[in-house]
């Protein structure tokens, strides 16, 4: 869904993604620790992705994190980018600020995570990413719930 909100002579383009990073050769990076007294952990890997996710209003200028979910092989994001440009972008392309976001996501995740695995330089996740763009408000209510019901599936297991 694109809005456009109008500040002076600019008009400022928001546009959403439904954003998908899988793990390399599809790993249970990100399994739940089971606890006897509790009700399931998130894995200290887990905890540098969301350590990353929270950062990213600070990190990445026009990005906004709507929602996410971490499974143990992947990251769901939903995703809004916010430019100030005019222009229409080729739609068939994926959006250079994604990427921008989703390489700088992957490398800062990787690197923290091959310090805790002692394998520097060795991949964490796929090479590339899938991504939709998010076309109207009841696509993104459907996005939302399948992330809510993921979430509960998770943590009910």
């Amino acid at each position: 869904m694109t809005r456009k909100l109008q500040y002076s002579q600019s008009s400022v383009e928001a546009a959403r993604y439904y954003v998908r990073l899988k793990t390399h050769n599809s790993n249970s990076l990100f399994e739940l620790e089971k606890s006897s007294t509790q009700a399931p952990l998130p894995h200290s890997l887990a905890k540098i992705v969301a350590d990353e996710l929270r950062q990213v209003e600070t990190n990445y200028k026009g990005i906004t994190l709507d929602q996410w979910i971490l499974e143990p092989d992947s990251l769901h994001a939903l995703v809004s980018l916010k430019s100030t440009h005019t222009k229409q972008t080729d739609q068939s392309r994926k959006p250079a600020m994604l990427s921008a976001f989703v390489a700088g996501l992957k490398a800062a995740t990787a690197k923290r995570i091959n310090l805790i695995r002692n394998e520097p330089g060795s991949p964490v996740w796929q090479r590339s990413y899938k991504e939709q763009r998010i076309e109207d408000d009841r696509m993104l209510f459907r996005l939302r719930k399948k992330l809510d019901d993921s979430t509960r599936a998770l943590c009910s297991s």
